[in-house]
């Protein structure tokens, strides 16, 4: 690793740990291309110390990808203390507070490193059951959408923390292209899409993930994807309580407290 990653890695891991976000990385430190921003993230999170525990997607919608300027999806690791269970309550730490209606999975299987790419059914297998999620995003930067789409991969793609709702095993009766999301402030319709605004089907994504990853590491068995927002990125506010809404699949509260 270069002392331009390391140095990156240093920043962002200060800024996690003390909440204390950064207006950029300093030129000298910034990612240049894609490669060198994951290689940052990869650094960050030794830096941190704690295990990856799943992974988050980014820009799977055309929406996401227009906010954040950039034509193709990106991921982001979830370390462990940033992964909670519905119902949860994210403190004063938490300043954007962005949030977004996900569709995720629980692996029962690896997906290891390999040449040949992953095809859908592999994928499919490997999966153990679907979880309703809101992805709470919470930069360590002061405007993340200022910094360029390298350094918010260099930043774990954004994540802040991901929120589960309960298991559903048998998804697979499921057309996750047609289930929809709701999502909800303080009971107010905020966001609502279907699973077909994430590259056209959930599963669809964690394909992606599974083959950009075949060539840095792989997935491993119980491990969680969030796969990417359906209904929109918002923000909200201390004292909010947010509920994403599956239908039949079912729900996904977080709540936000402190000033």
């Amino acid at each position: 690793m270069t002392s331009r990653s390391s140095h990156a890695a240093t920043l962002l891991s200060e800024a996690w740990r003390t909440a204390t976000p950064l207006n950029a990385l300093p030129p000298e430190s910034r990612p240049r291309n894609a490669a060198e921003a994951y290689r940052i993230q990869d650094a960050f999170a030794r830096a941190v110390g704690e295990p990856t525990v799943g992974w988050k997607i980014g820009c799977t919608s055309a929406a996401a990808r227009k906010i954040l300027k950039t034509r193709a999806p990106m991921y982001g690791r979830v370390l462990a203390s940033r992964l909670f269970a519905s119902g949860a309550t994210l403190g004063a730490s938490y300043k954007l507070r962005g949030v977004e209606g996900e569709f995720a999975f629980k692996l029962k299987r690896d997906l290891p490193p390999r040449r040949r790419p992953y095809a859908r059914a592999e994928v499919r297998a490997a999966i153990a059951g679907l979880l309703p999620a809101i992805e709470v995003i919470e930069p360590r930067y002061t405007d993340w959408l200022a910094v360029g789409i390298h350094s918010v991969i260099a930043d774990l793609g954004g994540d802040g923390a991901v929120v589960l709702g309960r298991a559903v095993p048998a998804w697979r009766r499921i057309d996750l292209r047609e289930a929809s999301v709701r999502m909800t402030l303080n009971g107010k319709i905020v966001g609502e899409g279907t699973g077909a605004d994430c590259m056209g089907d959930p599963v669809a994504a964690l394909v992606w993930l599974a083959n950009a990853l075949r060539i840095r590491g792989g997935l491993k068995a119980g491990e969680v994807v969030s796969t990417g927002t359906c209904c929109g990125f918002h923000r909200a506010a201390a004292g909010d309580r947010c509920i994403a809404d599956f239908g039949r699949i079912g729900r996904v509260e977080v709540r936000f407290s402190g000033p």
